[in-house]
């Protein structure tokens, strides 16, 4: 209480001693209360949803945690700047901005794993990341899509140099327990699949036709995947009783294929696809290199010839599907929205009865891959099998592929989960085995765009 009545009149001795500067004194206060306004709005004005968001959740506690969140803005810009919804930018650079002056503090800490003779390094590209807020806000606001462009081009050259630093982390490609990361390879001790290491660092996958390619003709294809280094990468987990899993897809997603080709001794694959017509394609490989987790590559092809019109995509996800016999109904518990875990159930009958007796196939009840109209988003999942424990599995068990024995039987709802990052129309496809036959079940939904996803473009922001 004493110094509270101190204070008070120490304001106003100086109110009989200057009215110029009581009056100044407000017009501080003002200032501060506005700036402090401005900095709970650049705090908390945004959706949630990811690392690095003012949010209720707080700020990243760790270097890695603030590096991914600036990987996850980096990509909304990415994807604002394709759009060209360049007004929204302004969000997502904000909490770059906030995130990047916190960045050496979280080197220093003892835990981060940031070498010190870096520190200074990441100083200096946080800083000036950082100050180029103002340049890439001052071009989306503008509309100028050349220069934003150029601003992002500058920022990925100092996201790069942060990057570098980061120490090896690993997580579920399904984020089945979210955000959460472990520090060395293993498994999702929820859905069993290997855990992903976070890098930017990218594999690539060549493919080698023996011949032109002819719609109709089966078609011999050689892989060779390639390390991020450029060296042939050899070694590769069996995962679901495969080396390597190839999805295809045309253009318009109105054919699909799911294959498996042949590893060969010097680490290359072959295999042998039949395109139905001419037109593009794009194939996607997935595949798990040891110690490195899920990879999935997607390569574009062509066939040659007239294409004939594409197929649109429409929504019908609220019809049940007629597969060979089968009826199955489609459904989600939930909104299926942006940036949160999704639920997504296939109910199978057949003759009015429900399917209780499914055998596995590929070391699962099921397989669910999906993809988004535009060909950028990919998921493959797969359903989290009874009885299994969510915490029984020890992480470091490289080449571990968890499955049903061949004699379980599953049915009629497979429950699969899955984590959308950006809103539209997506197709995928539910397969599953029944007395050994395989089921392919399309269907189309929607993706809402939900809380911490992209602002639509008008939505305007507040400075």
């Amino acid at each position: 209480m004493k110094s509270c009545c101190k204070s008070a009149e120490v304001d106003a001795g100086a109110r009989k001693r200057s009215p110029l500067l009581w009056i100044l004194g407000i017009v501080a206060v003002a200032i501060v209360g506005f700036a402090l306004a401005s900095g709970a709005t650049a705090q908390d004005g945004h959706g949630h949803g990811h690392d690095g968001q003012k949010s209720e959740k707080g700020t990243p506690t760790d270097y890695a945690g603030a590096v991914r969140a600036i990987d996850a803005r980096m990509k909304n810009i990415a994807r604002l700047i394709e759009t060209k919804k360049l007004d929204a930018v302004h969000a997502e650079a904000e909490v770059i901005r906030d995130v990047a002056k916190s960045l050496a503090q979280l080197a220093l800490k003892a835990d981060s794993g940031v070498p010190k003779e870096a520190v200074k390094e990441i100083n200096l590209a946080a800083k000036a990341l950082a100050d180029k807020f103002e340049p890439i806000d001052t071009a989306g606001d503008s509309g100028n899509l050349d220069a934003t462009k150029k601003v992002y081009q500058e920022m990925l050259a100092l996201q790069a140099t942060l990057q570098k630093y980061v120490p090896a982390t690993y997580q579920c490609p399904m984020k089945c327990e979210g955000e959460k990361t472990y520090p060395k390879p293993g498994d999702c001790p929820v859905c069993k699949m290997h855990l992903k290491k976070l890098s930017s660092d990218a594999f690539t996958v060549e493919v080698k036709p023996s011949e032109a390619l002819q719609a109709g003709k089966p078609a011999n294809l050689t892989l060779s995947v390639r390390d991020p280094a450029g060296q042939p990468a050899k070694q590769f987990e069996k995962v679901h009783e495969m080396f390597m899993h190839v999805l295809a897809v045309s253009k318009d997603l109105s054919w699909f294929a799911h294959e498996h080709p042949q590893m060969q001794k010097d680490g290359t694959f072959k295999l042998s696809l039949t395109f139905p017509s001419a037109g593009d394609y794009v194939l996607y490989h997935d595949f798990t290199p040891p110690a490195v987790g899920q990879q999935v590559v997607s390569v574009p092809l062509t066939v040659p010839g007239q294409a004939g019109s594409p197929v649109p995509l429409r929504v019908d996800a609220d019809k049940p599907k007629l597969v060979d016999g089968y009826t199955v109904a489609f459904k989600a518990t939930g909104p299926i929205q942006t940036e949160q875990e999704t639920e997504l159930v296939f109910e199978i009958a057949k003759d009015g009865k429900p399917v209780a007796d499914l055998e596995p196939y590929l070391g699962a009840m099921g397989h669910f891959v999906i993809i988004s109209q535009d060909l950028k988003s990919f998921v493959h999942s797969h359903p989290h099998e009874e009885g299994e424990e969510a915490g029984g599995h020890e992480h470091g068990e490289p080449g571990h592929d968890a499955r049903p024995h061949a004699d379980e039987k599953g049915g009629p709802d497979i429950h699969f989960h899955a984590h959308f990052e950006v809103p539209g129309l997506y197709k995928g496809w539910g397969q599953f085995q029944h007395k050994g036959k395989v089921l392919t079940v399309p269907v189309v939904f929607e993706v809402k765009e939900g809380h911490g996803a992209p602002a639509k473009e008008g939505g305007g922001h507040k400075h």
